[in-house]
Parts: structure tokens; sequence; C-alpha cells
């Protein structure tokens, strides 16, 4: 694990945090919008994955387990454009998903 790795894992698990506690709030301030009640749930069950992603990364720290986790994070990212493309209702949501994902998959790859 090198120097920026940790914090990197302490932005996901606070990311994660704030999705699983505050959807809405998370809603309003990235997709401009509150939360519908299916936005809600995703935002949740997203959020326990960065959370529980987080930890595991935090506790494994070796490359290997941080490569896996950037692959899971370029699958989310895979996932969501297919949503943003498919569904013009969650075009936002879908973009904004799959921009964090790519970010964080960035993280744990470099």
């Amino acid at each position: 694990m090198n120097s920026s790795t940790k914090p990197l894992e302490i932005l996901r698990a606070a990311f994660g945090l704030a999705e699983l506690l505050f959807p809405d709030q998370v809603a309003e301030h990235i997709l401009g919008h509150p939360a519908d009640p299916r936005e809600r749930v995703f935002i949740r069950i997203l959020g326990g994955r960065h959370l529980t992603q987080a930890a595991i990364l935090l506790i494994l720290s070796r490359r290997t387990a941080h490569r896996l986790g950037g692959v899971v994070d370029l699958i989310h990212a895979g996932t969501m454009v297919a949503v943003a493309v498919t569904d013009p209702r969650r075009k936002v949501a879908g973009t904004v998903n799959a921009t964090v994902a790519v970010v964080f998959a960035a993280g744990e790859l470099r």
C-alpha cells in the first residue's frame, strides 16, 4: 500500500457513509434534485458497497486487493454508463456515478 491509498479509502468510507445516512442530501448535492424512493434505495446500496470496500481495502492493504477494488469500480462505471445511455430519466445519476467510480478506480489501480 502506498502512502496515498489510505486517504483514498477514508474518502471512500466517508462518501459511502454519507450515501447510507443521508441519501436525500447526497442526491440533492450531486444530482440537483431530491431522491425518489427508488434512487434512495440505490444510493444506500451504493453507500454500503463503498463503505464495505473501503473497510476491506484498509484491512487487506495488499496491491492485489486494491487492483481488485479498482476492477469492481470499473465494472460499476460500466453499468452506470449503460444506465445513463438507456434510461433518459437516470442519465445524470448514471453519468455522475460512472465518473465517481472511474475516479476511485484510477486511485486503486495506479
